[in-house]
């Protein structure tokens, strides 16, 4: 969609969503992620959330299907490493 909601466009939000889906994490959580927390070229690909910013209090890594790892790698490209992923307020 070319509509941008809560400061995220279209592509930025299939991509938010196939992340949601394929790691599990929650609004919160996905939202403290940065490009950094990304793996998507290793082998599976990943995802890392900081326990910091986990609801349980505990680090997690979770693969990513490898096509979420594309989506991810393509939308993430040239923001900064320690940035939102993500910006708005969604």
């Amino acid at each position: 969609s070319p509509v941008v909601v809560r400061g995220l466009t279209g592509p930025d939000r299939a991509v938010l969503y196939a992340v949601a889906a394929g790691s599990g994490f929650r609004a919160q959580e996905l939202a403290s992620l940065t490009p950094a927390a990304f793996a998507p070229a290793a082998t599976p690909p990943t995802v890392s959330l900081a326990a910091e910013h986990a609801k349980n209090g505990v680090a997690a890594v979770q693969p990513l299907p490898p096509d979420v790892a594309r989506a991810v790698g393509e939308d993430l490209r040239g923001r900064r490493a320690d940035g939102p992923g993500w910006p708005g307020a969604w």
